[in-house]
């Protein structure tokens, strides 16, 4: 049963001018709520204004509120399932219609950046610009299967990848659902994503992982202690070590995240998108982790004090977030200059002690529920649990093989 629309004059609320506020309300599943239209008549101004034969001194009232009725009732019908939020958001025009897809963007942004997720929020700001490029005025409606296949078509012209059409897209997509959770469109047979309909391009994947011979020539690698060097080296074996945990996580690990001779901690990626169900990541701390640990932990000892001096308290999230990507660029840098020295093929950048320990926890027989959790994937495409649900016995001995190469 859809919400029924009334017009009413509030006159429990006397301005000083004599007038009362003029509210259209929305009655739905016997609740009630008034919205007000902007204008403020006397008791005869409303009755001429709503008579059938309205009068020319009342022609302008009865004009805003016909077409408040008529925005009420167009809102409640192009509206999926009705809420009085929903209803409250687009009566109030917080956003644009769906003629406009660029104020949604702005304010998904937007959000992100609040959240703290700034390099997401960057990410989402350079696929807006490039459908501004391709086209400055798209609506909601626009988006259809031939414009997503035409934008990228575009973009190959351009000689933009596969991966970072899919990358731009699947920005869009999020945009076009977060229209739909407002209730601004509908989910329906015109939504242009998915099977038979426009399919978003997936990144080409890349050989990323050594072998345990190869990660034994890293972790042998002769680097002057302390130096810039040694610093990159250790770090890379420590993410190997810990079931290849991410360089940002490494970043983000507190005193408080060492729980005997297990770390515990929830992902930085995953700290703003899980709120309600975040799940607590473990891994077993073997000897050689630990020698790292010791050698490159800061000297405050307080519990909220990061493990190490990659990050200082105080930082905001922008200054985290180009610490981070300067802890990842030098690693590179002095991995890439220590893969040249002991014959690698490829650089071991920091992907690689990620991809390494997944392929060398296959081959030493794990399942893939175990280097899925291991990894820290949601589901075993693209691991995101990190030995969650095996008791600490499991988990030390899967980090056990990651340092075969020492025996």
């Amino acid at each position: 049963m859809k919400p029924s629309v009334q017009l009413l004059l509030v006159t429990r609320f006397k301005k000083q001018n004599g007038k009362y506020p003029v509210k259209i309300r929305i009655i739905y599943q016997r609740v009630s709520k008034d919205f007000p239209i902007g204008i403020d008549l006397t008791q005869e101004e409303f009755d001429g204004a709503s008579s059938t034969h309205v009068k020319k001194r009342f022609r302008e009232f009865a004009n805003k509120m016909n077409e408040a009725i008529a925005k009420a009732n167009r809102i409640i019908n192009d509206t999926g399932v009705f809420t009085f939020n929903k209803f409250d958001t687009l009566f109030n025009g917080r956003f644009k219609e769906a003629s406009d897809i660029y104020p949604f963007f702005d304010e998904y942004i937007d959000n992100l950046y609040k959240e703290g997720r700034i390099k997401t929020a960057s990410s989402y700001e350079t696929a807006r610009n490039s459908f501004a490029k391709f086209n400055n005025k798209i609506g909601l409606y626009d988006i259809t299967c031939q414009f997503l296949r035409d934008y990228h078509a575009y973009q190959v012209e351009r000689n933009i990848s596969e991966t970072t059409v899919g990358i731009y897209v699947r920005s869009l997509r999020s945009i076009y659902n977060y229209a739909i959770e407002l209730g601004v469109i509908k989910r329906d047979e015109s939504y242009p994503f998915g099977k038979r309909k426009y399919v978003i391009p997936a990144g080409r994947n890349i050989k990323k992982a050594l072998n345990i011979s190869e990660v034994g020539k890293i972790y042998n690698y002769p680097s002057v202690p302390g130096t810039p060097e040694d610093r990159a080296r250790d770090f890379w074996i420590f993410s190997y070590l810990c079931n290849g945990i991410n360089f940002k996580d490494i970043a983000h690990l507190k005193n408080k995240n060492i729980d005997g001779d297990m770390i515990r901690f929830v992902r930085a990626k995953t700290k703003n998108t899980t709120k309600g169900n975040q799940t607590v990541i473990s891994c077993h701390i073997s000897e050689p982790a630990k020698l790292i640990i010791e050698k490159w932990r800061g000297k405050n000892e307080s519990d909220d004090a990061y493990l190490f001096t990659i990050l200082q308290s105080g930082d905001d999230p922008i200054v985290q977030v180009k610490k981070v990507a300067q802890f990842i660029k030098n690693t590179n840098k002095y991995m890439k200059a220590i893969s040249e020295q002991i014959g690698l093929e490829k650089p071991a950048t920091s992907y690689f002690s990620r991809h390494s320990a997944a392929t060398i926890l296959k081959r030493s027989g794990a399942s893939i529920e175990e280097i899925r959790e291991a990894l820290g994937h949601q589901s075993s495409n693209t691991t995101q649990k990190y030995l969650d649900s095996f008791d600490d016995e499991s988990k030390k001995q899967l980090s056990d093989s990651l340092s075969t190469f020492l025996k």
